[in-house]
């Protein structure tokens, strides 16, 4: 899953609530072979992503390419409902970075590549992932990429343990997509689509894959 990390570039201290879709706009437009939308997940498809997701004491959550926090702040209130939750993103763009840091100083960020996730979580034995929440545009992602990280997500995760992910509407057409469901249908043994999601910007499909018990 190697790939270069964008160039270093200016991180901005603070982006007001109401300014993460033009700072998101700004970077699909500055950035597109990097930033996968233009505009950042809306709630509703944060909602959808997270739906049903119950941690139990001791749980922890992976997030992989966050952007600005979209599905992060849905995910922050279970974290903080549960007793000794735990939580790593990674994201490989600074100015996300610094924008996540700024929005939730009590979670952990690092600017990595997926790709680094193993080696990240072992310097961090007291995390038990329960839930990994995707937001890496996989259907557009090289395959061998793609079965590297379904493949360690299937060894991390416990039994009944959560792999979800987002596919925009329209590459429905693309055999991508298709290919994608297939294989965390293979991988996993429980799968489903949820939505779509039409309050989102584009619309969307949540892809929910589940590690048979």
């Amino acid at each position: 899953m190697t790939a270069p990390a964008p160039a270093p570039s200016r991180a901005p201290a603070a982006v007001a609530p109401r300014a993460l879709g033009p700072f998101f706009l700004r970077k699909f437009l500055r950035e597109p072979g990097e930033v996968a939308s233009v505009w950042p997940s809306s709630r509703f498809l944060a909602r959808a992503m997270l739906a049903d997701v119950r941690l139990a004491p001791g749980d922890a959550v992976v997030e992989l390419g966050p952007g600005t926090g979209s599905f992060t702040q849905a995910i922050a209130p279970l974290l903080a409902a549960t007793e000794r939750s735990g939580y790593l993103a990674l994201d490989r763009d600074p100015e996300f970075i610094a924008v996540l840091r700024a929005r939730f100083p009590e979670l952990e960020f690092v600017q990595a590549d997926a790709a680094t996730l193993a080696a990240e979580l072992a310097a961090r034995p007291q995390l038990r992932p329960k839930v990994i929440v995707s937001g890496l545009p996989l259907v557009a992602m090289p395959k061998p990429v793609v079965e590297q990280l379904l493949a360690f997500a299937f060894e991390l995760l416990p039994p009944g343990g959560t792999f979800r992910t987002f596919s925009y509407l329209h590459t429905v057409v693309n055999p991508a997509s298709w290919w994608l469901r297939r294989r965390m249908r293979e991988v996993f043994g429980d799968f489903r689509v949820r939505g779509p999601v039409l309050r989102n910007v584009p619309p969307a499909l949540v892809f929910d894959a589940r590690k048979a018990t």
